[in-house]
């Protein structure tokens, strides 16, 4: 349902925005700044959490109404059932721990802003919720913590840094870099430089776990054509691709011209002139404010298509990986094989020692919903 993919959506891009901004307060963010960038970045984090413990709700009720057909009367006995017997409701139930982390780690910050360390204690409960998600998705049903579970959640945590650290630079720091004018040159400078930095080594991961996790699920590289599951991710790809090219523009042409504005040295290198021999040349006239804006905006696209790849993947994680699909058999048609998956006994591909977690939840919603049916 449409819903359900939206409030996945908007879950994950909660779960990037806590994650992106911790990224830059803690490796973005010098040491010595502070004041009023680290102020906005604080309130900022506020209402990323509590946003996230919204969708922490929502996606509990998305998920039961998807395993219950629909039906919200059903919910009120459903609910409990769900946290109580379903591997769903099991994981799920790490986000209380998790959530009340973040907001006392985020309480005490606000107050001790220079007690960073307690940054760290949000880092761990973000971690976790993460976690869930990599726990409750296509990699978990080869069992729970397998190393496709981790390889998925090192993905997870690495697309949160890469993409969230766009929307804090875009929602809490380039705002305050942008009214202090020329001012902000050189702090502009090495802030820029120092985000370049950090999503460069958060991408090589994310290349990394991508393709193994895409290899995993697609089980040929024929699916990524001739399935709707290797469509939307080829969507998915295109989009990473452009947000690759655009991080590239900004680190071998924005970062050189801003670092020139600010009066340090620019760094040269081949992958600079391959990209208009823009690596030390001098910025423009109107100086240091037109520099920053630039870099600004430059990250202001680079987010909105960081926001296009959360939906795309919020429809994978709602598909069925080709990987996972029956495998045509002789004699033996469509319906037949997918009742074999939604059957302890289902012996195809995949479902070798019974029906992935999303389905055996489902079976123990409805044979509770049935039972309650039956006339006594």
């Amino acid at each position: 349902m449409p819903i359900n993919i939206a409030l996945t959506a908007f879950d994950v891009c909660m779960l990037f925005a806590v994650i992106g901004l911790l990224a830059c307060w803690l490796a973005v963010l010098p040491r010595e700044e502070g004041g009023a960038l680290e102020i906005s970045l604080l309130r900022l984090l506020g209402i990323a959490v509590a946003l996230l413990t919204l969708s922490s709700a929502g996606i509990l009720l998305s998920r039961i109404l998807e395993l219950d057909g629909g039906s919200w009367a059903q919910i009120p006995s459903a609910l409990p059932l769900a946290l109580k017997v379903t591997h769903y409701g099991h994981v799920w139930v790490w986000r209380i721990p998790a959530l009340l982390l973040l907001w006392l780690a985020w309480g005490w910050c606000l107050r001790h802003r220079h007690h960073s360390w307690a940054a760290w204690f949000m880092v761990i409960g973000a971690a976790g919720i993460a976690l869930t998600r990599s726990e409750t998705g296509h990699p978990a049903d080869h069992g729970d913590f397998t190393f496709a579970v981790w390889v998925d959640w090192v993905h997870l945590m690495s697309a949160a840094i890469w993409v969230g650290s766009l929307f804090g630079m875009s929602l809490a720091i380039f705002p305050k870099l942008l009214r202090a004018g020329d001012t902000a040159g050189e702090r502009s400078a090495v802030i820029f430089q120092r985000l370049s930095t950090l999503s460069g080594a958060a991408l090589a991961v994310i290349l990394a776990t991508g393709i193994y996790t895409a290899i995993g699920e697609l089980g040929s590289f024929r699916a990524l054509w001739t399935s709707g599951y290797g469509i939307t991710l080829d969507v998915k790809l295109g989009i990473v691709i452009l947000m690759i090219a655009f991080g590239a523009h900004n680190r071998y042409v924005k970062l050189p011209q801003l670092l020139s504005a600010a009066g340090k040295p620019a760094p040269r290198s081949l992958f600079g002139k391959l990209f208009g021999g823009f690596i030390g040349a001098k910025p423009a006239a109107s100086g240091i404010a037109a520099s920053v804006r630039s870099c600004a905006r430059a990250v202001l696209a680079e987010s909105l298509l960081g926001l296009a790849v959360i939906g795309a993947a919020s429809v994978l994680l709602h598909g069925m990986p080709p990987a996972e699909m029956p495998k045509n058999m002789p004699g033996m048609s469509m319906p037949t094989q997918m009742s074999q998956i939604a059957s302890p006994a289902g012996q195809t591909a995949r479902t070798r020692t019974g029906p992935s977690r999303g389905q055996s939840d489902k079976l123990m919603i409805a044979r509770h919903c049935a039972g309650q049916r039956r006339p006594r």
